[in-house]
């Protein structure tokens, strides 16, 4: 009892430091990709790769099969999270919008889940949650407000797919949590994974685009997104859904924007800035009053006992 006790314990904080890293992840390999290839092939070998490394998986732990119209409710998640989402996304970056800016609009997406959360799913919040995501938010807004300034002005109409994107983000994480709460995460993700690139191989004559990314960067960029980013983070992230709520989801999602600028610093050599910095410390505040972990510290402190 005690070590499984121990281990329910640690594993959401495992899962949850594991997650903030593959997603923002998405964004660095996103923009490496775009680079290599157009963003229907972008889309289809992400999807494609995804779909293997869960199929895999599924062999192994033999999941349920949806029942009834679980199978629909998949597919709208998928045209939601996956192919809503990660077209809009990578359209931007294709289009010269930086990976930095693309994370700070996806960031948004948080709040709007904390906030459409009571009205949608029935679940009442505390003061707690909504203070903790509009200092969430505030860190958002901190870590690439300079970025913001300079690069709207230079990309034009292309911020409008990243907009799209994490208004797709924001209805999928919700439609997840609302209707496909009972069925198993592997299940989710592989469905989600086949369904998506079924509609991807359907548009790809009418796209135009190369059916293979033509270098070895591009493989590694697509192969990185499908296992870690598509298979991995989606994973995680449907499994805190399940064991937490919206809430603790948004808040793991607002530390997004400043880890993709830290990370970009080795890997896309941008420069760090002092609001990545601030952002992140603010983002970490935000998480920590929107979890509830100051009440929870205080319920866990240990009782005097009588003589």
């Amino acid at each position: 009892m005690r070590s499984t006790a121990g281990l329910d314990r640690w594993t959401v904080p495992l899962l949850s430091v594991l997650f903030v890293p593959l997603w923002a992840s998405g964004f660095i390999a996103g923009k490496i990709a775009t680079q290599h290839m157009e963003v229907p092939t972008v889309l289809l070998w992400r999807f494609v790769i995804a779909a293997v490394a869960m199929g895999a998986v599924a062999v192994l732990t033999r999941p349920a099969l949806p029942r009834g119209s679980a199978w629909a409710h998949l597919a709208v998640t998928a045209l939601l999270l996956q192919v809503g989402q990660f077209s809009a996304v990578y359209s931007g970056l294709a289009n010269g919008v930086p990976a930095g800016l693309s994370s700070l609009i996806l960031g948004m997406a948080p709040l709007l889940v904390g906030l459409l959360t009571p009205l949608l799913l029935s679940t009442k919040l505390g003061p707690a949650p909504v203070f903790g995501l509009v200092i969430g938010a505030a860190g958002v807004y901190v870590v690439l407000s300079d970025e913001l300034g300079a690069s709207v002005g230079g990309i034009g109409g292309s911020v409008v797919f990243p907009v799209l994107g994490m208004l797709s983000l924001t209805a999928g994480t919700l439609y997840q949590k609302k209707f496909n709460e009972d069925t198993p995460v592997v299940t989710t993700v592989i469905v989600q994974m086949l369904t998506s690139l079924v509609v991807t191989v359907v548009a790809m004559p009418f796209l135009g685009a190369a059916w293979l990314p033509t270098d070895t960067g591009g493989w590694a960029a697509v192969g990185w997104l499908g296992v870690f980013n598509s298979a991995g983070a989606f994973a995680l992230m449907f499994l805190l859904l399940r064991m937490r709520s919206t809430v603790h989801v948004s808040s793991l999602l607002n530390l997004v924007p400043a880890t993709t600028a830290l990370v970009a610093v080795p890997v896309l050599g941008e420069a760090l800035t002092v609001q990545a910095v601030v952002g992140l410390g603010i983002a970490l505040v935000g998480m920590y009053v929107g979890l509830g972990l100051v009440r929870r510290r205080r319920r866990r402190e240990p009782e005097p006992v009588s003589g």
